[in-house]
């Protein structure tokens, strides 16, 4: 691990379900063999549809959720290995914001005691300053301070996340997780809250793990991003590569779903995602996307691609990139 590398995951497994009296196990791949690094100071993404397995990737990384099998390293320290008192100490380096400020806020207490918590349970600061500390907090987030005595009900869904922004950078963390914490905001103030996230990244040098189903706000945040199917990473490369050259079939179908400001032109032409994703219980032989895949061949149907380098640490997993075909087959429908 690098000095300029804070979060690695290696091999990073969770199945759930187990042996059951008198009929086979149901287990669900729920995050299978997943690795990435992240360096200090960026904001790494990881993109794919619901059910890809993101939120569950999250709570892996936070030890939020029993890990299978696989390593999650944050700075110099094995955070997967962690047990007991040394996890809880540990986990002042690393917070999250959930996807839905509704119901991650305690509707019965007041905002400037839900952002105070993390200070009392950590024991950060004297206890005569917490209260100025949360103040604080306000302001760098954008709230004003007079805010603290209002119930979440009170306030609006931006502000909401203003609020679980707030709790997250309370202790002062070297890594906050991010899971899709702008797609139950409304449309409005989505920018709004992407750019505090930037600002305060440049700011206070955050790292961010970013988890989101949205190309648009990926590529706006993100330095670094992973695109996952089915609880498998299929690309991994720099923001700039990935949304201007994608490589996996996958990738394409995702972007290409994305709606565009300039009208289509000559032969361009859209090829739909189609279908769902296998089950995670029974999970196909070779490619897991190959029922889906608008370009799939036999062997996509019996061997599992490999994820390897196409070039630049541009990394993707298909046969047919190992042939040099994918982007004649799917033609300018999905480049």
């Amino acid at each position: 691990m690098s000095e300029n590398t804070l979060l690695e995951v290696q091999d990073l497994k969770v199945h759930f379900g187990g042996k059951k009296l008198f009929r086979k196990a149901q287990i669900v791949h729920a995050v299978d063999g997943v690795s990435f690094t992240v360096p200090k100071g960026k904001a790494f993404g990881i993109l794919g549809e619901s059910g890809a397995g993101k939120t569950t990737t999250a709570l892996a990384v936070l030890r939020l959720v029993p890990l299978t099998d696989g390593t999650v390293r944050i700075d110099d320290a094995e955070f997967s290995a962690l047990r007991k008192n040394e996890l809880r100490e540990a986990r002042h380096k690393v917070q999250i914001i959930f996807q839905d400020p509704y119901s991650s806020l305690n509707p019965h207490r007041r905002i400037g005691d839900i952002v105070r918590e993390p200070l009392d349970l950590m024991d950060i600061g004297l206890e005569t300053d917490r209260d100025q500390m949360v103040l604080d907090l306000f302001v760098q987030v954008g709230l004003q301070p007079e805010l603290t005595l209002l119930f979440p009900h009170q306030i609006s869904g931006g502000q909401k996340q203003q609020v679980c922004l707030a709790r997250a950078l309370a202790t002062k963390p070297a890594l906050i997780v991010c899971d899709e914490p702008v797609s139950a905001i409304d449309i409005s103030v989505r920018a709004q809250i992407l750019n505090l996230m930037r600002k305060l990244q440049e700011d206070l040098g955050l790292t961010y793990l970013f988890f989101s189903r949205d190309p648009g706000v990926v590529q706006y945040l993100c330095d670094h991003v992973a695109v996952m199917y089915l609880g498998q990473v299929v690309e991994q490369a720099d923001r700039i590569a990935l949304f201007s050259n994608p490589q996996h079939p996958y990738t394409k179908a995702l972007l290409a779903a994305v709606p565009k400001v300039r009208p289509q032109v000559g032969n361009e032409k859209k090829v739909p995602l189609a279908g769902d994703p296998p089950s995670p219980i029974n999970l196909p032989m070779g490619c897991r996307f190959a029922d889906r895949c608008p370009v799939a061949f036999e062997k996509c149907y019996r061997v599992v691609p490999e994820l390897k380098d196409r070039g630049n640490g541009h990394m993707a997993s298909c046969h047919l990139l190992d042939k040099g075909l994918v982007t004649a087959k799917l033609g300018n429908g999905l480049e």
